[in-house]
């Protein structure tokens, strides 16, 4: 991954990664993959820089992960592909805004920065070698250009309208949309886990049903006495 001075950014931008991950999820229809076949099915050398930069890039806006070997496409990378538009939308902002080096130049040019602020910016701020400035200011105006209508500023940032994700103790990430909460029905997904909650009057009713629902799951995987409650009604899909 590029980096200059103390920030490090994608080499590619965003829109760029996520038709890759498309081209990917359309033709393998699977979510993980080792790197050998996701290079493979992107007709890309695994060993490649290409494909390396590609990798970085796409895990450092947050649409994949990778460990062991394997790639796997996160909540994250599935709605941006496949969610509603508003839900893409709030996601694809949150994922460039929170790459530091694009978010502050925003912050402290806005869209009409130039190259040579940008090279101000990398000496004075990111301690960039003034031997280096000039390159690199070139390279990072090249893909701040192309994400620079993705980027907002950290204090309108917040938690996408629709769509919240919060880190696990192993370090995965869950998606949870809540689009109008209330409004429209309660999802979350996480790898092959997937619930709804319709968003009638008994939404929270319905909520207490699959809290009891899945407690009633766990205990009865694990051997323990089954609680006595009516599975039946619950509006969990």
């Amino acid at each position: 991954m590029p980096k200059a001075g103390r920030y490090d950014y994608p080499f590619f931008d965003l829109d760029s990664c996520i038709d890759k991950l498309r081209e990917f999820h359309k033709l393998a229809q699977v979510d993980q993959a080792t790197r050998s076949i996701f290079a493979e099915t992107l007709k890309m050398s695994m060993t490649g820089g290409g494909f390396v930069n590609l990798i970085s890039s796409m895990e450092k806006y947050g649409l994949i992960e990778t460990g062991s070997g394997s790639v796997t496409i996160t909540g994250v990378g599935k709605t941006i592909l496949y969610g509603e538009k508003s839900e893409m939308e709030q996601l694809k902002k949150k994922a460039v805004s929170n790459i530091d080096l694009f978010r502050e130049l925003y912050e402290q040019y806005g869209k009409n920065v130039t190259e040579e602020q940008i090279r101000v910016f990398l000496r004075q701020k990111a301690n960039v070698d003034i031997s280096k400035a000039q390159k690199k200011a070139k390279s990072v105006d090249t893909i701040y250009k192309k994400v620079l209508n993705y980027i907002v500023p950290a204090q309108k940032l917040g938690p996408a309208s629709g769509v919240k994700t919060f880190g696990l103790g192993s370090g995965r990430r869950e998606t949870s949309t809540e689009t109008e909460l209330g409004k429209e029905p309660l999802k979350i997904q996480k790898g092959g886990l997937y619930i709804e909650i319709s968003s009638d009057a008994q939404m929270l009713e319905n909520i207490e049903y699959a809290k009891d629902f899945l407690i009633f799951m766990e205990q009865k995987l694990k051997g323990k006495t089954e609680p006595k409650i009516d599975v039946t009604s619950t509006n969990l899909k």
